[in-house]
């Protein structure tokens, strides 16, 4: 019943106060009126009638959101009805007051003077004044008081709740409200408008080493610069955390929210200072227009978002418009994360084991576990389409975890049952986010403990980019790690950006030669030369050196030549199922036999926790 059709939240506010106003006035007139009927007096039927009209009309013409009309005919009719009863003064002067307090609370704190001025005016000339009156000017200032100090505290509250509190943007609920209305004149105007979904690239890293204080700083410059980018007709808000999104009105084409999302791109990628160091941030962008998203500002919002996703993946794209096919695939990815949590909760994944050869002896010396799923319906999901998933939602922990539990468990029990396996090291890749936990320590300590098995019989494989992100981080874990007797390899060396030098820092007991430089031995000269090079400098430093991915005898025998310790890969064994590699274990001498009837045993491999390794590259 108080409802108000208006867009703007302060008519909304004025529209319920006045609603109440007149409901009350209605209930004291129509009371009034059933006195006048028991009492039987005639005279005042037509009057309340017509007054209940009259203000069941501003009910209405406030209803339908002419909150400001409304009130000044209320002012009105209110102060007409005072003059009404001159034959009682002292009730005409109580009543002035109510239109004077009227319209201080609903036009203008100051208008209240104006009314006293309008009233005491008009009782001068209908012959009704006095010095009593100059008690109007004492409410409208009481009135005027009161009333702004009110409008102040409602819009201070009112800011609060509508602007991030952090960079004294719009937030969410003020910036869909405005892409409402944005969205009903584009479509009143045939207009284009536009939502761009702005997210910071590793916002998250910044914020984890400099600290929140510093982080913040980083968030109030950035919403600062993507204000600046806009003009004054535009939004811009702080969505949460490290996202920002933009409202664009009455563009030309998609081609101008484009060249809006190049200019805060490169505003963002202008180095910033915070706490003594330059900062670099970059940003990926998601644009949305009204065109496909039809009357509903959460689906226009959806859509920006689903367009910054696609950019964050495309590592050569800065900013992408959305199309239908996004979310379709969006769709899908949702579902397969939903379908991959109710996997890991339901054991539906496997751990298969590929065999590690030692050069010198052909024996195998270890395996390393890697992660298959085999979905109850779609079959053997193909790990590149759900590994990548699992890092970026973060269900590669628990996932990597179960596979480090899992494999330890089996290790124990081929050392349980073959004496000639008890020096037997099982492999086991950390992801990222698994180096980054804080509790790993712990866990792997546990994990141990509940599988007895001998620390020197588990290694576990760190990739290049989890130690080179924040070495003094990596070398100090890895010394805990390595405290616990924990044996640890270098995963796919080569491949990032850790600098020969900083192994010195890292207590590695061997290093792992990517796929990529071992297809190369064969052909080139200088991909032989690095091997060489990287095998010599492991030696040095007393590290062991593996090489993934070999394919044929040429390359296996190139490797045993130039001095590689171990290798691994199809030529020599495909990943196996658990009862399979223990029937591999089963040969007392481990010697590998026959290598080229194994070339066909299967296809498919399975891959690495990380999701870098597909099925022919082991």
């Amino acid at each position: 019943m108080l409802k108000v059709k208006s867009h703007d939240p302060d008519l909304q506010h004025k529209g319920r106060v006045l609603a109440f106003m007149l409901l009350g006035m209605m209930a004291a007139t129509l009371v009034l009126s059933i006195f006048n009927i028991v009492q039987g007096d005639t005279q005042y039927y037509v009057t309340n009638g017509v007054v209940l009209s009259l203000m069941l009309g501003l009910f209405t013409l406030n209803r339908f959101g002419f909150v400001r009309t409304a009130s000044l005919f209320t002012v009105v009719l209110t102060a007409a009805g005072s003059f009404s009863i001159t034959e009682n003064l002292t009730a005409m002067y109580t009543t002035m007051t109510f239109p004077i307090l009227i319209a201080s609370s609903l036009l203008a704190s100051w208008s209240g003077f104006v009314v006293a001025l309008l009233m005491i005016v008009s009782a001068e000339i209908l012959g009704v004044a006095s010095l009593s009156l100059l008690i109007l000017v004492v409410v409208a200032i009481f009135s005027y008081l009161f009333a702004d100090s009110l409008d102040r505290a409602y819009r201070r509250v009112r800011h609060l709740a509508y602007h991030d509190f952090l960079t004294n943007l719009p937030n969410r609920t003020l910036f869909l409200d405005r892409l409402g209305q944005a969205i009903d004149r584009a479509r009143w105007n045939q207009e284009l408008i536009a939502v761009l979904f702005v997210d910071m690239d590793n916002f998250k890293v910044i914020n984890d080493s400099l600290g929140h204080e510093l982080g913040d700083k980083l968030l109030i410059q950035a919403g600062q610069r993507i204000r600046n980018c806009l003009q004054s007709t535009d939004t811009a808000a702080r969505l949460g955390g490290d996202e920002f999104i933009i409202l664009l009105e009455n563009i030309a084409n998609v081609g101008e929210a484009a060249h809006v999302a190049e200019q805060i791109i490169e505003a963002l990628e202008v180095p910033v200072e915070l706490g003594g160091r330059r900062v670099f941030i970059s940003a990926s962008v998601g644009i949305a227009l009204n065109e496909a998203a039809g009357e509903q500002p959460n689906i226009l919002l959806r859509n920006a978002n689903v367009a910054m996703y696609e950019a964050k993946k495309d590592s050569s794209a800065r900013y992408k418009v959305f199309d239908s096919a996004m979310y379709a695939r969006a769709l899908r990815r949702l579902e397969l994360e939903n379908e991959l949590r109710h996997a890991i909760d339901h054991r539906e994944l496997r751990v298969y084991y590929q065999p590690t050869m030692l050069l010198s002896t052909g024996r195998i010396t270890g395996m390393e576990a890697l992660v298959r799923w085999e979905h109850p319906t779609r079959g053997l999901i193909r790990p590149e389409k759900f590994i990548p998933l699992a890092e970026e939602t973060g269900l590669i922990v628990p996932l990597g975890l179960w596979v480090l539990r899992e494999a330890c468990h089996q290790a124990r029990e081929w050392q349980k049952q073959y004496p000639t396996a008890s020096r037997l090291v099982i492999s086991v890749n950390l992801s990222i986010k698994q180096f980054r936990e804080p509790n790993l320590v712990q866990e792997l300590v546990e994990i141990i403990r509940e599988t007895k098995l001998d620390p020197p019989c588990l290694q576990l494989e760190i990739t290049e980019s989890a130690v080179a992100e924040d070495t003094e981080y990596a070398a100090g874990l890895l010394q805990e790690l390595k405290g616990l007797g924990i044996r640890l390899a270098l995963d796919d060396f080569g491949t990032g950006y850790s600098s020969l030098v900083a192994l010195q820092r890292f207590p590695l007991d061997a290093i792992k030669i990517d796929q990529m430089f071992v297809d190369g031995i064969e052909k080139e000269a200088q991909d032989t030369a690095i091997v060489q090079l990287v095998i010599n400098l492991a030696h040095l430093m007393s590290m062991q050196v593996i090489a993934e991915g070999v394919r044929t005898a040429e390359q296996l025998a190139k490797l045993r030549d130039i001095g590689c310790d171990q290798a691994q890969g199809i030529y020599i064994w495909e990943p196996l199922a658990g009862e399979a590699a223990t029937v591999l274990l089963t040969e007392s001498s481990r010697r590998l036999v026959d290598q080229h009837r194994l070339i066909g045993h299967s296809s498919d491999p399975g891959i690495s926790l990380e999701g870098r390794r597909y099925s022919d590259s082991k």
